[in-house]
């Protein structure tokens, strides 16, 4: 059992006989902002479903979360200890507004810091203003807005988000990043899969490499922003 937020540890992934992700082991603090970079097919999403218990994937392993197994666990019950998930494509309702998708994720908090649905509306005001509108039927940008609230209004200790900056514009972008660096104001961690460097670099503080399904290098964003050879050599860019 780990004193982090989040454990992970020796955890191994299979679709059929195919090994994804093999003997992963990272950590996950409180209010800590952590980015799992890696090129496509090296199983970034797969570590997500692998934490979170979705789809017909084998795992063996550990994971902890706020010191509880979750590796047992059905996917609703890893929500109920904490954690909430933005998942790449949004995958949002056709059939719900998107004041009913906030409405339906409201988890009431007691502490100070609640998410509520006018809170996120503050912070969005963009989807305020289609409050009434199917979420399906929004702007890839107001999409991501919407499930990145929707998050947030179950008031987890740990929000995993895949992808963030794919279909949305440089400007949502921007607000993104704005709303992962100040998440530890509202005392929640997160943990972030993505492609785009900048928006990685910007948005955590600490960076995992994913190559073949292997945790390979692990530093401080400040310092892999400085190591060009590394970028070049694990991310091709």
């Amino acid at each position: 059992m780990s004193e982090s937020l989040l454990s992970v540890e020796n955890l191994n992934a299979y679709y059929d006989k195919a090994h994804i992700l093999q003997d992963v082991s990272f950590q996950v603090n409180p209010l800590e902002r952590v980015a799992i970079l890696g090129r496509n097919g090296m199983g970034k999403s797969t570590l997500f479903k692998s934490i979170l218990g979705l789809e017909k994937i084998r795992r063996e392993g550990d994971v902890y979360l706020n010191g509880h197994n979750v590796m047992n666990k059905e996917t609703f019950e890893t929500a109920n200890l904490g954690v909430a998930y933005v998942p790449q494509g949004w995958q949002l309702f056709p059939s719900l507004s998107v004041d009913e998708h906030l409405q339906i994720a409201h988890t009431p908090h007691a502490g100070e810091h609640e998410w509520t649905p006018d809170s996120v509306y503050e912070l969005f005001p963009e989807i305020k203003a289609r409050k009434k509108v199917s979420g399906t039927k929004l702007s890839g940008g107001e999409q991501q807005m919407l499930a990145i609230a929707r998050a947030l209004v179950r008031n987890p200790w740990l929000i995993l988000m895949d992808e963030p900056s794919e279909g949305i514009s440089t400007f949502v972008i921007e607000r993104v990043i704005e709303v992962c660096q100040h998440m530890a104001e509202r005392n929640v961690s997160l943990l972030l899969v993505e492609q785009n460097l900048d928006l990685a670099l910007r948005a955590a503080q600490k960076v995992y490499i994913l190559v073949n399904g292997r945790i390979v290098y692990t530093t401080s964003t400040e310092d892999f922003k400085e190591d060009k050879e590394s970028q070049i050599h694990y991310l091709g860019v």
